[in-house]
């Protein structure tokens, strides 16, 4: 009867334990992120043509320079150059109002930001929704974080995997039942 009741109270953690990893994980690890420069994080500040905005994935080279001011002080708007042609996976992406975008500082910490929902001036960047100001100067990069279809089917794979692994442990391990009368 011990043996038994371990086995339950066992498959009851590990069914805990699988599940408490596959939603750390899905908030953590099924996501690709990119780096933009800020020309391109710039063209967030607006939705854009049914609210979808395509840039330009950074290719590992410096952000660009921020934009520059006038010479009576004012702040040229940032360039709002149409939409790149490129395709979604050929150095571009998409971004919606559903799509996770944030500015990484200079000392390595991440902070999310509201897509379309920021402003960005030649100083600070102003993220009402998130009461954030953040000085341009401490800000080393914008980063878009999109779901990666690869990573999440593994993910759930493994986790089935690690479940089925877990009830045939517990039901080759268990106990023959006795009847009732015996």
């Amino acid at each position: 009867m011990i043996g038994r009741a371990f086995s339950m109270n066992g498959a009851r953690t590990l069914g805990t334990l699988t599940l408490g990893a596959l939603l750390l994980a899905g908030q953590l690890g099924c996501y690709n992120t990119y780096k933009i420069s800020w020309d391109e994080m710039a063209k967030l500040q607006e939705g854009g043509d049914n609210a979808v905005v395509r840039v330009k994935i950074n290719d590992g080279t410096a952000a660009s320079a921020p934009a520059a001011e006038t010479a009576e002080g004012a702040e040229q708007p940032a360039e709002q150059a149409s939409a790149p042609t490129g395709e979604p996976g050929e150095g571009m992406i998409d971004v919606t109002a559903n799509t996770k975008i944030g500015v990484t500082e200079k000392d390595g910490s991440y902070h999310q930001i509201s897509p379309f929902n920021f402003t960005m001036t030649q100083q600070q960047l102003v993220a009402p929704d998130e009461d954030l100001l953040l000085l341009r100067s401490e800000i080393e990069t914008g980063n878009v974080k999109q779901v990666s279809g690869t990573k999440t089917a593994l993910l759930v794979a493994a986790g089935v995997a690690i479940l089925a692994g877990g009830v045939i442990y517990v039901v080759s391990s268990a106990e023959e039942a006795d009847t009732f009368g015996q």
